[in-house]
């Protein structure tokens, strides 16, 4: 590869990988590669991007170059991909000083057509030939009709006020200002919308000319792949088009401070809400570079058991002082200098200074005592036990994962991607320093002798949100009443100028640019998950996949047809499961053996509806993991959390609570959407109704009176959880899964066996009857934008094929009506074999107009007539959505839920055929289905307080998401 220089090569065992770095000679883009076995193969270019404003001008233009670009001028290649291809990942991501472009594919001819046009999305974007690009992704005055109000509106703009929303967003925007005043980090790179509309298009354009140029680019690619055939085609087809520059996009460092700072800020809550216990109190450090790994993993180490683990010492402190309900900790080393953060959540704004007073005191009595030395060898272990199991998310392939952790070091000096991710070497290295006194010079040294800090509060508001908004309506209004009659007339001829070139379909020609797979590149079954029924006393659901010598073990207890009131409780107790004492160990004690000696003790509520009968099922889970050496202690303290918790903790009871409180209302706002339609479904589907019951709106409910009206009901809470607890773990109702090796298989059985004989003989359940309750709701919060979904049954005989227009009806119908057009950040929609089609959508700016597509979906459906080309976009898409890269682990547990719900192999292969051989003719029986499913009003919407009120003949109640 004479075009390149190559720097560095060397294998590195933590991801089976040889690695290899090397520059381009004539652009001087870095590139690296990352060979292995793995057959998800990942692409990422990305951009050091450090912000300049608060603009949101790097995260605008992420959006912006994936809209057309020179060698595919289509509006949005990115839909088209998504469309039409085999990807396993397909997005982008901007973080606080940098770009990434990602794609993964399992096929080559769709990893290489993947590659293609990203690359000529950020060399080559249209945002220079098409300002409605910058207008749609960006922001822009909207004004329809000359005496309408102008209004701002765009994806990031929207996006960002959904963001901002978010107390915890808040926080961490006023953590970084605070700690670095003089740098990029300054800025919120995502975009603040205050300051979003100060932003210009010749700024935008002048970004992306100087910092999207190879010689500021990070080059990455992963996996199975002819390294030397892809780095050719980069050199030819993109790099060699450019000359390497001297432009100094380095990030700076800022200057220590001389002492610590403090900052109070604001964030909105809905009128009449109690501000007492409402405040984040944070206690932020910087560290002086992110280059010292170790120093960054015995951090992290350090923070967990100080601050996260149940008991933690610095934590119980806080909660014995009542210093708010929860507390938590962030150790970022993702950026060049690292920030810790504690942050003690629900507490009240006079207690910053005796915030940071106990942190720093207890900080010094450990350093006079000495660290929980036990603690951080199980810590260490059970780190050292992930990098081994290697586990990672259908949503993000392990490649992206190793790319996004080498960014970390690359970023900062060109020639180390390897640092970050070579750090099997540091676990043992780091067990000894335990004994050398490294983990407490990391508290002298970095934290209590360290000024470079700020303590931030963010204080409760019922008048910042009307402030901001007051502020916004009044600068709008002075813009308006400043134009003149003809600019006023030039502004509505923009908006409709954006509309229209919105509207405007692209091209044959241009369409027929992109790259194009065939269903020859399809395999015509989807992957067989291994699943084999073990009969005896008990059946076993063994999956035979190669784990690394680790045993995955799960119990499946059949709790169908238990009362609603009691599975609030059941629910409850999984949530509580591993963080009360047993009588032979303290709750303190059971996370650290489980650091220590296991992988993982997870225990759920899984609502599950029969694929054949239609029947709403219910399994309490139980899921754990340790390497199988060390099994048999991970069965005797599963037992023991089964049958010998003490409830009667009422302290430590009421801390869980309040923290699981605080947890679930803070995860509300980032699942919206999810919730939303849960809870619409709820009206009309028993499935959906536990679901809420147990994970939704109705559980965030119970939660939140059991921890405010704790003292009266505490005996009854007790008294409950032993009860549900007798009614869960019976012969009866017992189903095991297993994964690894037969070996090990016969290794455990001894211990199932054991587990077996300590349950009860049966235990039945009442058949409660399900009654639909169509409520329509409106929840309230103090956010600046919407969660709005509407769902619906049909009666049509189900035919998997109708997956390929829920491709379609998402990326051409909701993409346009109500992202493009409307300015939501996203929507989507499910259609359920059962009989159910749901709508959502996320961080939207509207409710009426949203519910207005929602209403008209079968009209698209009929009008749906795709050439015979566009038919087979949609089915190679549809079917790249399914085949989803797991994890083994993850394979097994889809394999045994499959079994649980009925779904059979046989099925499975049923619906990949009827998703390939639909026909256009096909289309027109499910307009019916929408029609009838939109004919009844089922409609849930959780958002801004006066656009709901705004909307109020909407809905039958309305009401605070908070109670």
């Amino acid at each position: 590869m004479k075009n390149y220089t190559k720097i560095e090569e060397k294998y590195i065992e933590e991801i089976s990988s040889n690695v290899t770095l090397y520059e381009h000679k004539k652009s001087g883009a870095r590139v690296c590669t990352i060979k292995n076995e793995d057959n998800n193969k990942v692409f990422s270019i990305a951009f050091r991007t450090p912000p300049i404003n608060n603009t949101g001008l790097t995260h605008i233009l992420e959006h912006s170059v994936l809209c057309g670009s020179k060698k595919f001028p289509v509006k949005d290649p990115f839909v088209e991909l998504i469309k039409s291809s085999l990807n396993t990942f397909i997005n982008a991501f901007t973080f606080e000083d940098k770009t990434m472009y990602p794609v993964a594919s399992q096929n080559d001819k769709d990893f290489h057509n993947l590659m293609d046009v990203y690359m000529d999305a950020v060399f080559f974007p249209r945002i220079y030939d098409h300002e409605e690009i910058f207008k749609q992704e960006g922001w822009h005055y909207h004004l329809e009709n000359i005496e309408d109000p102008i209004t701002i509106n765009g994806v990031v703009y929207n996006e960002m006020k959904g963001a901002f929303s978010d107390p915890t967003q808040v926080l961490y925007s006023q953590i970084e200002e605070a700690l670095f005043p003089d740098t990029a980090y300054h800025f919120v790179s995502g975009g603040d919308p205050k300051y979003i509309p100060e932003l210009s298009y010749s700024q935008f354009k002048d970004f992306h000319s100087k910092f999207y140029h190879p010689s500021n680019s990070y080059i990455m690619i992963y996996g199975n792949s002819d390294m030397e055939e892809r780095m050719e085609w980069l050199d030819s087809e993109y790099l060699s088009k450019f000359n390497k520059i001297d432009f100094d996009t380095r990030l700076q460092f800022q200057q220590p401070f001389d002492m610590p700072k403090k900052l109070v800020s604001y964030y909105p809550v809905d009128k009449g809400t109690d501000l007492s216990n409402k405040t984040y109190l944070s206690y932020n450090v910087v560290f002086p570079t992110t280059f010292d790994t170790k120093l960054m993993i015995a951090t992290s180490i350090l923070l967990t058991a100080l601050f996260d683990v149940p008991g933690a010492p610095l934590k119980q402190a806080l909660l014995d002082a009542k210093i708010g309900v929860d507390v938590s900790s962030l150790f970022d080393d993702g950026v060049l200098q690292p920030i810790l953060s504690i942050i003690a959540e629900n507490a009240n704004a006079c207690d910053l200074d005796k915030f940071v007073s106990i942190i720093d005191s207890e900080l010094q009595k450990i350093l006079s005592n000495g660290l929980d030395k036990e603690s951080l060898i199980a810590l260490l272990n059970h780190a050292e036990f992930a990098q081994r199991e290697r586990n990672f998310s259908p949503r993000s392939p392990q490649g992206l994962d190793i790319m996004i952790t080498m960014m970390g070091s690359f970023l900062y000096d060109d020639k180390d991607p390897f640092s970050k991710i070579s750090v099997l070497k540091y676990y043992k290295e780091l067990k000894e320093d335990i004994n050398k006194g490294y983990f407490e010079e990391i508290i002298q040294k970095y934290l209590l002798k360290n000024n470079h800090k700020a303590y931030v509060a963010l204080v409760p508001s019922e008048t910042v949100n009307d402030e901001k908004n007051l502020e916004l309506e009044c600068k709008l209004k002075a813009y308006k009443e400043s134009l003149s009659e003809d600019e006023l007339l030039e502004l509505v001829k923009s908006t409709k100028a954006l509309a229209e070139y919105q509207n405007k379909e692209d091209s044959l020609e241009a369409l027929n640019t992109l790259p194009k797979l065939s269903l020859e590149d399809i395999n015509p079954k989807p992957e067989a998950y291994k699943l084999e029924v073990m009969d005896s006393k008990y059946k076993v659901l063994f999956s035979e996949y190669p784990t690394n010598e680790i045993s995955y073990v799960s119990y499946y207890f059949n709790i169908s047809h238990m009362r609603s009131d009691e599975l609030k409780y059941i629910a409850l107790y999984a949530d509580l499961f591993k963080q009360l004492s047993t009588s032979k160990m303290h709750y303190k004690d059971i996370n650290q053996f489980i650091q220590n000696s296991l992988g993982s003790v997870v225990a759920q509520v899984m609502p599950l509806k029969h694929y054949e009968t239609k029947e709403a099922l219910l399994y309490f889970s139980i899921g754990f993991s340790a390497q199988t050496k060390n099994i048999k202690d991970a069965f005797s303290l599963v037992s023991d959390l089964m049958f010998d918790v003490k409830f009667d903790d009422e302290k430590r009871l009421f801390e869980y609570l309040s923290m699981l409180k605080s947890n679930l209302e803070n995860s509300i706002i980032s699942r919206g959407h999810v919730m939303a339609m849960q809870r619409a479904l709820s009206y009309i589907d028993e499935n959906s109704y536990q679901k809420d019951i147990v994970g939704g709106i109705s559980y965030v409910d119970f939660i939140s009176d059991l921890v405010s009206n704790f003292e009266n009901k505490k005996k009854e809470i007790i008294e409950n959880l032993y009860r549900v607890e007798d009614k869960v773990f019976s012969k009866e109702n017992l189903i095991v899964g297993y994964t690894g090796s037969f070996e090990d298989y016969k290794t455990i059985l001894p211990y199932l066996d054991e587990t077996y004989m300590s349950l009860k003989d049966s235990i039945s359940y009442p058949n409660e009857v399900f009654k639909e309750n169509v409520l329509n709701e409106a929840f309230t919060a103090p956010i600046d934008v919407n969660y709005v979904s509407r769902v619906g049954k049909f009666s049509g005989k189900f035919n998997a094929g109708v997956s390929v227009l829920q491709n379609a009806m998402s990326m051409d119908y909701l993409w346009m009506e109500v992202r493009v057009h409307g300015g939501a950040y996203g929507c989507m929609m499910n259609i359920d074999p059962s009989g159910l089609i749901g709508f959502t959508s996320y961080r939207d700016p509207n409710i009426k107009s949203t519910n207005d597509v929602y209403q008209n979906a079968d009209q698209f459906v009929l009008s749906f007539h795709p050439s015979d080309e566009e038919l087979l976009k949609f089915k190679i898409g549809t079917i790249g959505g399914m085949d989803a890269v797991l994890h083994n682990k993850a394979k097994a547990q889809i394999a045994r839920t499959n079994y649980l719900r009925g779904l059979s192999e046989e099925e499975r292969c049923k619906n990949r055929k009827e998703v390939l051989s639909i026909k256009k003719d096909d289309f027109k029986e499910f307009a019916s289905w929408f029609r009838e499913a939109m004919s009844s009003y089922n409609i849930t919407v959780i958002g801004n307080t006066n656009k709901i009120n705004e909307n109020k003949d909407m809905f039958k109640t309305i009401r605070p998401l908070k109670k």
